[in-house]
């Protein structure tokens, strides 16, 4: 019974801290004529792999991500 106590509050613990939502600021530059110039912005906040590849969709179009701690 102790075995099976300690296996699920270690499955607990993995699934919370596994779970913890990260944010990123990802910035440009516009290159559209209208608004040549313009600083673009957008936050992004997620978990897991959804998060990472938001971030990697992100740097292939050439932006630059920071990750806020």
């Amino acid at each position: 019974m102790k075995r099976l106590f300690t296996l699920l509050g270690i499955s607990a613990a993995l699934m919370l801290t596994s779970s913890c939502e990260k944010c990123a600021t990802c910035t440009s530059v516009s290159d559209d004529p209208l608004t040549a110039g313009e600083t673009l912005t957008d936050e992004i906040c997620g978990t897991g792999r959804d998060y990472d590849d938001q971030v990697t969709i992100y740097e292939r179009a050439n932006w630059d991500c920071s990750t806020a701690e």
